[in-house]
């Protein structure tokens, strides 16, 4: 069944000493070099499944796979322990491995649909064709991760919740002295993690600021325990059917966590709540200005659309971003929802600075770089076959995954 899936040949520019390939191939030649790689771990990890099924490791005395591989292949016990649960998942997932075979997900892409798996047992194999060209659509793990939350939702919105709920007993928070300084480490719920983050958020640096994000985010917490900071302020995406009546819908923090109805009712006891409610379309109502300075509930705006910088391949969230106008105030731009844009602090330097400029409307940029040629709006597919084409769900009769697709926070793009 998995014939089809034959990779293509190398370039001679795959093979040759990275110092001789030219600098406009260099990142095509490194994609291909992590496509190469994850073909090679995908091997890696049938040929420890087959050693677990065969009890080879047992050869050489090894109590366990993860024995094993900590000592004969020098890996850290974390490391094994997943690349271990990785293999016994991948034999209930013949999808998902075919996929990975042939390098057109990547190992962590691979994880988080058998943590899906693992979750949805039931659901998953009607449905996982559908996952996976949903995984090749969405290079980055994150935003993975949130669509299948939404998924999960949907077709086991209680053991979802179920799960969430466990770890709650888990909380943990660790000082532990260390020469001259105290190391401090922890573990929080969803909800609550989100409510630490949106308090110790720095954003970008002010000028001149040479701190790093862990220096600053650390001041931030000594400006907490000093009085002064309010509570944190976070801004959660919801739609009018969710937020009144549990429907599904958009509910999700700005900074793209996905919250189950319980989680959404708890976090608002505990933060500022900007609530940000949405049209049919997923769009906020516009809430312009004609005046030059942005704001609170303009911005509020621009963030619930764009959700982090609009620039390609850019993740940077809001609280690292600018508001940038596409026609400029000074050339007779408006303050308006449909003239503003997200842009993070370095891009929105090259665009006044560095000479990038931006052609279109927000939703349907197209960004130029200095010599006039333009750079596309969505990072280049991983090179293989979609397996939507080749492989079919089980059952016609489950939730379309692409119709769901369509409904969810915006990938960015044309």
């Amino acid at each position: 069944m998995f014939d089809s899936l034959e990779a293509p040949l190398e370039s001679p520019a795959d093979t040759a000493p990275p110092e001789l390939v030219a600098p406009e191939d260099l990142v095509d030649v490194l994609t291909n070099s992590f496509v190469g790689r994850d073909r090679s771990e995908a091997r890696i990890v049938r040929l420890i499944r087959e050693t677990g099924e065969t009890g080879a490791y047992g050869r050489d005395g090894y109590s366990s796979l993860s024995a094993l591989l900590k000592h004969r292949m020098s890996l850290h016990p974390g490391e094994a322990q997943r690349l271990v649960s990785r293999a016994n998942g991948l034999a209930h997932t013949p999808v998902v491995g075919a996929a990975y075979d042939t390098g057109s997900i990547s190992g962590a892409q691979v994880d988080v649909l058998l943590e899906a798996r693992g979750t949805a047992p039931d659901a998953f194999p009607g449905a996982e064709a559908d996952l996976v060209a949903l995984a090749q659509m969405t290079p980055l793990v994150r935003d993975l991760r949130k669509q299948l939350d939404y998924w999960l939702d949907q077709v086991a919105g209680d053991e979802l919740a179920s799960q969430r709920d466990q770890v709650t007993d888990l909380h943990s928070l660790t000082l532990r002295r260390e020469g001259d300084m105290i190391r401090v480490t922890g573990w929080y719920t969803i909800e609550t993690g989100e409510l630490v983050r949106a308090a110790l958020e720095p954003g970008p640096p002010a000028e001149g600021d040479t701190r790093s994000t862990p220096t600053r985010r650390a001041d931030q917490l000594i400006d907490i325990l000093n009085g002064a900071s309010n509570r944190p302020n976070v801004l959660v995406h919801v739609d009018v059917a969710t937020l009144t009546d549990g429907g599904p819908g958009i509910s999700e923090t700005s900074q793209g966590t996905f919250l189950t109805g319980d989680e959404l009712k708890r976090i608002t006891c505990d933060a500022s709540l900007t609530r940000v409610i949405l049209d049919p379309q997923s769009q906020p109502l516009d809430v312009g200005r004609t005046r030059r300075l942005i704001t609170p509930a303009l911005r509020t705006a621009v963030c619930a659309r764009d959700i982090r910088c609009v620039f390609p391949n850019c993740d940077r969230d809001s609280h690292w971003c600018d508001a940038h106008h596409l026609h400029h105030w000074t050339n007779g731009g408006e303050t308006k929802l449909d003239n503003l844009i997200l842009l993070y602090r370095h891009h929105h330097r090259l665009i006044h600075e560095g000479g990038w400029t931006i052609t279109g409307t927000p939703g349907n940029l197209t960004f130029h770089r200095p010599d006039g040629t333009s750079l596309g709006d969505d990072p280049p597919p991983r090179p293989w076959p979609n397996l939507k084409q080749t492989l079919q769900p089980a059952d016609t009769n489950k939730l379309d995954i692409f119709e769901m697709h369509k409904r969810l926070p915006r990938v960015r793009g044309p």
